[in-house]
């Protein structure tokens, strides 16, 4: 299960709330730090993930090509003509009937069913509020709020949130970057994340073909990358280079190819 999950979106919405309250017209217009979208399309966006939760009658944009990402573009074109009012309206209905779906995943009779979410893997649905704490925090922190983005920052509920938002960057990394990171793990290596929270994980590769494992330990091998929990947020999500943002134990050139495979939605 994923309470964590729950409580950290319910936090990250009451701190969007905040957002949306102060946001003046020039704001809304403003280029975010999310590649193509304005300050009002990241707003849809995230509106628009919590509709897709919480309406299984939801009629999605045409996404021929399968991924995850495209299928977003396409939804913030749709809504890009929006007022600031149906775009503020859209993102309070949304997220109220989003975070009880969310809430709802997590019991016992539905928090393991499977769901295959395209291009980025098959996760239980109980994992949903990870995945809305990861992309709620990354796009407030990285993309909106200064000194990423555009819009002078107001407080994010980054202690309450991290744990999940990184439960979801990891789960996925296997999944999203396994084909990609599988013939650079010669041998494994250590992540340590620092500062928000404090994990240490081990990737290396699977049995099978392709196939790339993540644990949690503290038996870390001799090649180690750390960073900084938030700014995995950012690197880890292709936002910025990790280089500038980790230091590497080891190898760096065997951790650098690693690294450079890592891309996390």
């Amino acid at each position: 299960m994923s309470d964590a999950g729950v409580t950290a979106a319910t936090a990250l919405v009451n701190d969007t709330l905040t957002l949306l309250d102060r946001l003046e017209p020039a704001d809304w217009a403003a280029d975010s730090a999310c590649h193509a979208w304005r300050v009002h399309d990241v707003i849809t966006h995230m509106g628009f993930f919590f509709n897709f939760i919480a309406d299984p009658t939801l009629v999605l944009p045409d996404n021929p090509s399968g991924k995850a990402e495209r299928l977003n573009d396409a939804a913030v074109r749709e809504r890009a003509d929006w007022s600031v009012q149906q775009a503020t309206d859209y993102y309070r209905a949304q997220s109220e009937a989003g975070l009880a779906a969310l809430a709802a995943l997590q019991h016992e009779d539905l928090r393991d069913v499977p769901l295959d979410m395209q291009d980025l893997g098959i996760y239980r649905m109980s994992q949903l509020s990870d995945a809305v704490a990861f992309d709620h925090l990354t796009h407030l922190t990285s993309d909106l709020l200064e000194p990423y983005g555009p819009v002078s920052s107001v407080p994010i509920s980054v202690a309450a949130a991290i744990d999940p938002a990184i439960d979801w960057m990891m789960s996925g990394l296997p999944q999203m970057n396994g084909a990609a990171l599988h013939p650079t793990l010669v041998a494994p290596i250590g992540l340590r994340l620092t500062g928000a929270t404090d994990r240490t994980f081990v990737i290396a590769r699977g049995a099978d073909p392709s196939s790339v494992t993540v644990s949690e330990t503290d038996d870390l091998p001799d090649d180690v990358a750390t960073s900084s929990a938030t700014d995995f947020l950012r690197w880890g999500t292709t936002r910025t280079s990790w280089r500038s943002a980790v230091v590497t134990e080891g190898d760096r050139a065997r951790i650098s190819a690693v690294l450079d495979a890592v891309d996390i939605v």
